[in-house]
Parts: structure tokens; C-alpha cells; sequence
């Protein structure tokens, strides 16, 4: 990003973090537009701050007028048991930006400069349409609806340092597209998203090499395009439907849908299906939480063949099908002992089983290390609901018993 760009943000979130001042989610802050008239700064109760801090990321919007800002991070230690070394890195620094153009035409945009400012990227930018509440009209660089944490990833919305081994390489969070769609809510607690977008690239090959791929470690990870001049001969579809109606649950579904060959004619398609299901039950201080996605792709075997062609080398084959799940359970150790108190603090542990090589194509061998097993078990302290300081323990094995383990420490934060 230029410098000039950089010094007019630095400048506009020191004037803004200057102020005091929370503004109310859109839905919210619309129903108060009365309010809002009598000048551009909203003070927001003590209670309805909390109410603001649920598990949906919704996030404390600075406000100047019309103009917003918002934003998370996090600081990451890695201590990998062995000689595999050690690792400590400002993993992601987010800053986010948003326009109300009136009352029915919103802009909204984040972006994240990962592994201190090395990798800067867009995280989203979309225009929010507001016809009605149960239908919105929504276009741009979106966050894709599959499973909860691709959309709500700020760090204390999370318990654990690192986001789930199943979302990083079965649900490749952060996952963005370029599309079109709507979204809305309906009576009796449902919500839904529904958009057409742009697809993953299953292999990229620049200069004859190489350059990105599906890979049988990895799964779709490598087929992020991120939106920055990417191949757009192939589109998909993804939509998300939640139910929200009964207080402490939360049950959803999300699929995606499409090729990914992107034109080359010796992949002939690349069709991806990826289906997820997940659920929390949170009561008296006690978090429940599940997930389930499986994926199956078409033309895997002509994927590696590309793959090999290209460099006679590889041996990170794709599968034809990937699988995973995880069951996490939570307590939150003060909502007894210390009733009365704002803090929190959170002991969890979470299951993980994933295997991204469940079913390989004819004539390519499965890698037993790809069959893996995470237990993750950990603290983490919310002396106010925007900032978490965590600590946990990753347990790691595998088909082939080649799982390194590794501590973690970390500090993450939104606004």
C-alpha cells in the first residue's frame, strides 16, 4: 500500500480511537436514526455495550458522522515440542473502514496486513443494500458463508490461540470471494445468506511452474485467489441458513457449490461440493460447540496428473474426498465463583478429526500423516469481552505417528 494511504489511515484511527464513542450495529443504529440526527456522536449503556459482545462478531463501531472504523488482531507465540523450532509472530493487524451513504446503502471493508505487515490483503469490501429485514441485497469482496468462524474470526470470539485445524484446512479460513447476493432474517429466529461468487483455482502454473494448487495437506487452501486479478472463467455458489431462535442455541448450515478448473482443459471442471453443519448450546456458564463438513471433488485424478506434469516432484496429491469434524466443550470459571465480576475466564478443550486425504483418487496413494487428530485444551482471560490474552496446549498425531505438539500464547483483540 503507498505511504500516503498509510499516513491518511494512521491519521484517521488516531482521530477516531480519540473518541470515546461506540456506535450500534446497522440494524440497531437504524431504528435509532432519530437519535443519530442530533450530531455524529452516539454514547451507547454499559448493558447494551455487552449485548453488542456476543459470539456473532458484531463489532464496536468508532463513528465520525457517516464514517466508521473498526478492526481486530492478534500476537501469536508457537512453541513446537522437538526441533521443529520456535515462533512468535503479530499474525494479523485488521483495519476496518465502513460509509453510510443514507439509511438503506452501506459500505463495508477490512483490511489485514498479516506476519506484520508483510502480507497485506483484502479481507472483505462489500455495499450492503437494506431493502427489508428479510431481504438485503449484498455485492462485492465477501466473506463466503461456510461455517461460523470464516465470517466471525476476531480473536476473542474464539477460545483457542490458533483458529481449528478443520477451518484452516477444510473450511480455508479466511475465505473471500467476489459475487452478489442477498441475506435477510425471518420471524421465529432464521437467517439466511445466499450468494453467486467467483471459485477456487484447484492449480495455478506461472512461468510453466508451480504457482498455487489444491494440495493433500493443505485441501483447498492453496486455491484461494483473494480476489487480486484472478481467473474468472468459473463461479460457484454459497449460501448459509442459521437458526438463532431459542435462547444460548445456534444451528446452521452452509454449503458451497463449484467448478474449479477456471478454463484449463486438462482439469475438465474441478467440481467442488462442500457441505457443513454445525451447533453451539451455550446454559449457566457451559459452551457446547460442534461442526461437521465433508467435501468431494470431481476430476481430482486429473488435478494430480496436471500437478505431476508440471513438476515430475509432487507427491502432495489431492483427494476426491476430505472429511472432518470437532466437539468443544467450555466453561466459563467465573460465571459461579465470581458472579458479580465483568471478567472472564474460560477453560476449554476441543477434539479435532479430520482426515484431507478420506478418499483418493485411482492410481494416487493416500499420505497416512494426512489423517490427523488435534486435542486442544487451554485458558483464556477476557478482562473485558473486546480483548483475550489465551494460553493452550495443541496435541497433535496421525496415521503415520509423525504429530509434533506445540504450545501456544497469544493475544488478540477487536474494536
Amino acid at each position: 500500500m503507498p505511504s500516503k494511504m498509510l499516513s491518511c489511515i494512521a491519521r484517521v484511527f488516531i482521530v477516531l480511537v480519540g473518541m470515546t464513542t461506540v456506535n450500534l450495529p446497522s440494524a440497531e443504529a437504524k431504528a435509532k436514526s432519530a437519535e443519530t440526527e442530533a450530531g455524529p456522536e452516539i454514547r451507547v449503556s454499559e448493558e447494551e455495550l455487552e449485548k453488542e459482545t456476543d459470539e456473532e462478531g458484531l463489532k464496536r463501531l468508532g463513528t465520525f458522522g457517516k464514517f466508521h472504523i473498526f478492526g481486530y488482531g492478534e500476537l501469536h507465540y508457537n512453541g513446537r515440542v522437538g526441533p521443529t523450532g520456535n515462533e512468535i509472530d503479530f499474525h494479523r493487524l485488521v483495519l476496518g473502514f465502513g460509509y453510510d451513504f443514507n439509511d438503506w446503502l452501506e459500505f463495508r471493508a477490512e483490511l489485514d496486513f498479516e506476519h506484520a505487515f508483510q502480507e497485506p490483503e483484502l479481507e472483505y469490501a462489500y455495499l450492503d443494500f437494506l431493502i427489508k429485514e428479510y431481504f438485503n441485497v449484498r455485492a462485492g469482496a465477501i466473506l463466503v458463508p461456510m461455517g461460523h468462524i470464516n465470517q466471525h474470526h476476531e480473536p476473542p470470539l474464539f477460545y483457542s490461540v490458533e483458529r481449528p485445524e478443520v477451518y484452516r484446512v477444510l473450511i480455508p479460513t479466511t475465505w473471500q470471494e467476489g459475487g452478489a447476493g442477498f441475506h435477510g432474517k425471518f420471524p421465529g429466529g432464521f437467517d439466511y445468506e445466499l450468494y453467486g461468487l467467483s471459485s477456487l483455482s484447484a492449480v495455478t502454473i506461472d512461468g510453466g511452474a508451480i504457482d498455487s494448487s489444491f494440495t493433500g495437506n493443505s485441501g483447498f487452501r492453496g486455491g484461494r485467489m483473494r480476489i487480486g486479478e484472478a481467473p474468472g472463467r468459473d463461479f460457484g455458489a454459497a449460501g448459509r441458513l442459521r437458526y438463532t431462535g431459542t435462547p444460548g442455541l445456534r444451528l446452521a448450515t452452509s454449503f458451497f457449490l463449484g467448478n474449479t478448473g477456471q478454463g484449463n482443459a486438462a482439469v475438465d471442471g474441478g467440481f467442488l461440493s462442500m457441505i457443513e453443519a454445525d451447533a453451539k448450546y451455550s446454559i449457566e456458564g457451559i459452551d457446547l460447540e460442534g461442526l461437521f463438513v465433508f467435501t468431494n471433488l470431481s476430476d481430482a485424478g486429473n488435478i494430480n496428473t496436471l500437478l505431476v506434469a508440471t513438476d515430475p516432484t509432487f507427491t502432495n496429491f489431492v483427494a476426491s474426498q476430505m472429511i472432518g469434524w470437532y466437539l468443544e466443550g467450555a466453561y466459563h470459571l467465573f460465571h459461579h465463583l465470581l458472579p458479580d465480576t465483568k471478567h472472564d475466564l474460560v477453560a476449554f478443550a476441543r477434539f479435532e478429526d479430520f482426515n484431507t486425504q478420506y478418499k483418493m483418487p485411482t492410481g494416487f496413494a493416500a499420505n497416512p500423516a494426512n489423517n490427523r487428530n488435534t486435542l486442544t485444551f487451554g485458558l483464556s482471560y477476557l478482562p473485558i469481552p473486546q480483548v483475550a490474552i489465551k494460553a493452550d496446549y495443541m496435541a497433535n498425531w496421525n496415521e503415520a505417528n509423525a504429530g509434533v505438539d506445540q504450545f501456544n500464547f497469544g493475544v488478540g483483540f477487536y474494536y
